[in-house]
């Protein structure tokens, strides 16, 4: 096989104020004349701002004066394969070698300390991941009863751990003012708070500051926010995505981002509610209370068009021998159709399957039909999944990953996903997990 050599030079120079410039050069077999594409961190997701084409000599450049607020941005090359950059206006030039492809494997980082401790970091985490691998393939080999080396490996991995805890505290307190220094203690002050409920967690993240939108600690706050909640009724998690709201309006690109990034994780994860609560409220009408991208209204009328009451679409279902069957037709004959949206390997699925198999052998003969929908890649572990598991219900696949159409024509954004229908289709419930879809079915068929 060949190895493709790469070697990267980027240059970052940043000029008086906030003007940047960023060149550099790539030598690689195959690289001249494509392009490289430099993309900005919103949460958990990365927006291109800018490409530009790489010379036949490799050299590449974005313009000699850029204006790029701190934060973490990529570099993309033939778009799947990107690394992981800090730009911060105290730092005048960041320079880079790449050693091979993927960029993320082969990073040397020449000038630029952000992006040093950065990298010294993100080896030192996937050292860490690679030990406790290894301990969970070798625990899965032994005896249960040889208990001396289960401890031996327990402390392996423990070592491992606190080995890379204590280079992340040395390299917080290299430069405790850094932008990496920040996300770094902002994320264990997160971590922290969660069990203090959310007016402690308003207090120690700024959902305005937009420094922080340039990270994933963005997304990560909001989860801890709402997790913080001790919830009893639907209308509490509304009221905190009010909370959410106003605490990110103080800028306009916080306040952006949260619409958005709260309507995906409402639709997900539930109560149906608040979505239709954040649309009444904020996105409704030829004025809304937040501007909405064209990408964004097209996001809502989709989710509008699977929302609780709506009729779901009469997706077909591919079963084991390749045939599609539509959805109606398998639901002829039932009061309820629950949809498991899951996937073979997922944990998560995992700890719902036994609730399901009980759910289905007790509310089947009442009118329930369960459908199990797998997003799988291919054919691997599907069948062994069902047999494992010993899953009672019918399951389908198209084997198509993500790109499962009954995925996409109900909006699922996460496995596992339920979703319950009634006999013709129109959709009641969005259950959180199986315990959940069991209270709902105690009401509806005693």
């Amino acid at each position: 096989m060949r190895i493709l050599l790469l070697s990267f030079l980027m240059v970052v120079a940043v000029l008086p104020i906030t003007a940047q410039s960023l060149s550099g050069t790539i030598t690689a077999p195959g690289v001249a004349g494509g392009s490289l594409v430099l993309l900005a961190t919103r949460g958990s997701a990365h927006v291109a701002i800018d490409s530009t084409r790489i010379s036949t000599q490799g050299a590449f450049e974005f313009g000699e004066e850029r204006m790029l607020a701190p934060g973490f941005y990529q570099l993309a090359l033939n778009d799947s394969d990107r690394v992981d950059v800090i730009l911060n206006g105290k730092e005048r030039m960041v320079v880079m070698a790449f050693s091979g492809s993927p960029l993320q494997g082969h990073v040397t980082v020449l000038q630029s300390a952000e992006n040093q401790r950065l990298w010294r970091y993100k080896v030192a985490s996937r050292e860490t991941q690679s030990v406790q691998e290894t301990v969970a393939r070798e625990k899965s080999l032994l005896d249960p009863l040889d208990h001396r080396r289960i401890l031996y490996l327990d402390s392996v991995e423990r070592g491992a751990v606190q080995s890379k805890e204590r280079l992340l505290q040395q390299l917080v307190s290299e430069d405790p003012n850094s932008y990496f220094a920040k996300v770094v203690k902002t994320g264990a002050a997160i971590d922290r708070s969660i069990p203090l409920g959310p007016v402690v967690m308003a207090s120690i993240f700024d959902f305005s500051d937009a420094s922080l939108l340039r990270s994933s600690i963005y997304d990560k706050a909001v989860m801890a926010f709402l997790q913080s909640v001790n919830v009893v009724s639907e209308e509490q998690m509304s009221n905190a995505a009010d909370t959410l709201l106003r605490l990110a309006s103080r800028n306009a690109d916080c306040e952006a981002y949260m619409i958005g990034h709260l309507v995906d994780l409402f639709s997900a994860y539930g109560p149906q509610s608040t979505v239709q609560h954040l649309v009444d409220n904020y996105l409704a009408g030829e004025s809304p209370r937040i501007p909405m991208s064209a990408e964004l209204r097209d996001k809502v009328d989709r989710l509008l068009q699977v929302s609780i009451g709506a009729t779901g679409p009469d997706v077909s279902l591919k079963d084991t021998l390749g045939t599609f069957t539509p959805l109606s037709k398998l639901l002829t004959g039932h009061t309820y159709g629950a949809l498991f949206f899951y996937s073979s390997t997922c944990d998560h699925c995992h700890a719902q399957m036994p609730g399901l198999n009980r759910i289905y052998a007790e509310f089947h003969a009442k009118g329930l039909e369960v459908l199990g929908v797998a997003l799988d890649d291919d054919r691997t572990d599907f069948r062994p999944n069902i047999a494992q598991r010993g899953l009672k219900f019918p399951c389908f696949s198209e084997f198509s990953g993500w790109g499962s159409q009954a995925a996409k024509a109900y909006e699922v954004k996460a496995t596992p996903t339920l979703i319950l229908l009634d006999g013709q289709l129109r959709i009641v419930a969005k259950p959180y997990d199986a315990q959940a879809l069991e209270e709902e079915l105690r009401r509806r068929l005693p």
